[in-house]
């Protein structure tokens, strides 16, 4: 199927490795312009938690493509932890590296998207936003209001399509560093930490991450021209709630 995004300009943000890296492969690979945004050793370096990071990454990638198209928001996950476990500073680095990045980008964007062609917004959420991760409060806690953000724009910049990705569990150096601070928790080992993960995943593995690329890929492109305000879990079938 053809995707439509020959030659469309794209800015995908936490580009660097896993997730946003896969994204920004599938893109590229279906013909799109594609910015690549870290905070080290890509085209665009900014650092979307500082309150000027979203602002230089949207003005060095319109000023490289000449517009844009879509935007894919992305960013490391917050600090992992229990309620007990964390302070103000990790609260603050979780709002601001989770939340207000993704805020400040998407309202940056806005402007240049508006002038785009059948332009789209794709936010990178998490399982957390469907169901509560053990250990992770400041996602369970951060990635619902970013699915609130998505279900209160999609009315309010249409024709402009804004939809989420809650990923499950990926072989990624993230949830690599989750099952290893899991294990430190528990006392079990890594491996225990993964097995037991998997056995709740119906396809029995973790998901790769280029398998979630190519889903994104998709809900950028006019090829999802109908689909906005969504919510899609990518999870290998894991959480079982009720859209």
């Amino acid at each position: 199927m053809d995707l439509g995004l020959t030659n469309r300009r794209f800015l995908v943000t936490g580009a660097s490795r896993g997730l946003g890296a896969a994204v920004g492969r599938a893109l590229a690979g279906d013909g799109a312009q594609v910015a690549l945004v870290a905070r080290t050793g890509t085209p665009i370096t900014a650092d979307l938690s500082q309150p000027d990071g979203p602002a230089t990454a949207v003005r060095e990638a319109v000023a490289a493509l000449g517009g844009l198209d879509g935007l894919f928001v992305n960013s490391g996950g917050p600090p992992p932890g229990s309620f007990a476990d964390l302070d103000e500073a990790a609260w603050e680095k979780a709002i601001n590296g989770t939340l207000l990045s993704s805020i400040r980008l998407i309202r940056e964007a806005l402007p240049h998207l508006r002038a785009g062609r059948d332009a789209s917004i794709l936010v990178v959420l998490s399982s957390s936003a469907r169901e509560p991760i053990p250990g992770l409060v400041t996602s369970n806690v951060l990635r619902p209001g970013l699915a609130g953000l998505i279900k209160s724009l999609a009315a309010e910049i249409a024709p402009i399509r804004i939809n989420g990705l809650a990923p499950g569990r990926f072989a990624t150096d993230r949830v690599r560093e989750l099952d290893e601070a899991r294990a430190a928790e528990t006392g079990a080992s890594v491996e225990d930490v993964k097995l037991a993960a998997i056995a709740r995943i119906p396809m029995g593995r973790y998901g790769d991450p280029d398998e979630l690329g190519r889903v994104g890929a998709f809900l950028l492109s006019p090829a999802a021209s109908y689909l906005t305000g969504v919510i899609l879990p990518v999870d290998g079938g894991m959480i079982k709630a009720l859209p």
